[in-house]
């Protein structure tokens, strides 16, 4: 891949000018960090990966599919500006890559793909692992960036991986010099994220192990919520008493850690025990989705260790299994 380079002092100043003509999303350290629209460059936080994913630009939290009145049915049309999101990592950037997989390559959703479209990824490399629950390097991820820097010292060398990362480039050519380095493939291994120490886990399912997590679980979601690739949801009419033929029909966000998420007619619930949902997330993450795929589902981030209130630490449960 074509890598251009870039000195360090003039990151901000290449940020502060795509502002001008584009949304620019990036990190920022508030309460947590977390991605928000950048109207000062200086906010940008580069220090740690954000405590929330990227998801819930594209993927929404909440989402109106259509609305009605009588026989009359309008259907909106989500229309995204034109958007850089910068700073990403690459675990996001793989779980982004997954949710167009299932969101735009094997169904077409219409409201996944407006949000998709008009968007920029401009990644940012860790040079060591932001956090002591990642385990990315597990995980065989690949490159998936339109733009990716990495930090070296001064300054910063920028691989270009798409078209769109090519049509920026040009565009803010006077930001960046050619140069002849290359980046390997071991420069691109994040050091202390390789946590994982088992490939397969579909011969451990009915591991007794698997207990010391199950006892301590909450079943509260917080896992599938921050999740950069979990991308279950359920669909509701919304209808008030004033007006009857009035309403509209939303998709939420769901969660296979909640005993409601397989209820069905005559209440029967198909997995009704913590046990069965504990191990099902983390199934569909490893094995499920692999099986039907070939790839993990999972980007190793470790989110949803650490923002877990018991902080069960699955990767530690698995490699202990023998």
């Amino acid at each position: 891949m074509r890598v251009l380079k870039q000195k360090k002092k003039r990151l901000f100043e290449f940020l502060g000018k795509l502002k001008q003509s584009y949304e620019l999303i990036a990190p920022v350290s508030k309460d947590v960090v977390r991605f928000e629209k950048i109207d000062d460059t200086g906010d940008i936080y580069l220090e740690k990966n954000s405590y929330f994913p990227l998801k819930e630009y594209f993927f929404r939290k909440e989402e109106v599919l259509f609305k009605f009145n009588g026989n009359k049915i309008i259907v909106p049309a989500p229309e995204a500006p034109a958007r850089v999101f910068f700073g990403i990592r690459k675990c996001d950037l793989n779980a982004i890559s997954h949710q167009d997989m299932v969101f735009m390559n094997q169904v077409n959703d219409p409201y996944y793909s407006s949000m998709r479209k008009n968007s920029f990824l401009l990644g940012y490399h860790c040079n060591t692992a932001p956090s002591p629950f990642c385990f990315c390097g597990s995980l065989e991820l690949v490159d998936y960036s339109d733009l990716m820097f990495y930090d070296r010292g001064d300054y910063l060398l920028v691989e270009i991986g798409s078209e769109k990362g090519k049509f920026l480039a040009g565009k803010f050519r006077e930001f960046f010099v050619e140069t002849n380095a290359a980046i390997t493939q071991k420069e691109k291994i994040i050091p202390r994220a390789d946590r994982l120490d088992k490939k397969d886990i579909s011969h451990l399912y009915d591991h007794p192990d698997w207990k010391k997590g199950v006892d301590i679980c909450l079943s509260c979601s917080a896992c599938t919520a921050l999740c950069p690739t979990c991308y279950c949801f359920e669909i509701h009419d919304n209808v008030g008493t004033k007006n009857p033929k009035e309403g509209e029909r939303k998709r939420s966000w769901s969660s296979c850690q909640v005993q409601e998420f397989t209820k069905v007619a005559g209440e029967h619930v198909f997995r009704k025990e913590r046990e069965e949902r504990f191990k099902h997330r983390i199934y569909h993450q490893l094995d499920y989705f692999k099986q039907k795929n070939g790839i993990n589902l999972c980007v190793g981030c470790g989110r949803c260790i650490e923002a877990c209130p018991t902080r069960i630490d699955f990767v530690e449960i698995i490699n202990e299994m023998k």
